[in-house]
């Protein structure tokens, strides 16, 4: 039986844990720590905050067991930031656009990590 009053999930795709670092935007603002990702987005502890909606040029690693990390560039907009303690804040962030080569990188790396998502 289905619960009509909670929330209907929106996630379109099941998220990964991942550690690592990621930069958001010029990479100015300092590296923000990974926390997970999938094909549609990821999570980061960022040392600053962002504004809702902002757009952000996303560039990190990959890590492919045996294999040398990966590349992977992106575009994004910011879908939630909100402050985490210790000066930090968890910024979710959509990816807007990438080119084929950067998709497949993703894809590869989740079909790697098979299974193991997020709760």
């Amino acid at each position: 039986m289905t619960d009509s009053n909670r929330p209907k999930e929106r996630r379109l795709h099941t998220r990964f844990d991942l550690d690592g670092v990621v930069d958001l935007g010029t990479g100015a603002e300092g590296g923000a720590v990974l926390r997970d990702i999938s094909m549609s987005g990821l999570a980061c502890l960022s040392p600053v905050a962002f504004d809702e909606m902002a757009i952000l040029e996303i560039n990190m690693k990959l890590p492919l067991e045996g294999d040398e990390d990966i590349e992977f560039k992106a575009g994004g907009a910011v879908v939630r930031c909100q402050a985490h303690g210790d000066g930090k804040f968890l910024v979710a962030v959509f990816f807007t656009h990438m080119d084929e080569g950067n998709r497949k990188a993703l894809e590869s790396f989740i079909e790697a990590k098979g299974g193991d998502p997020v709760a």
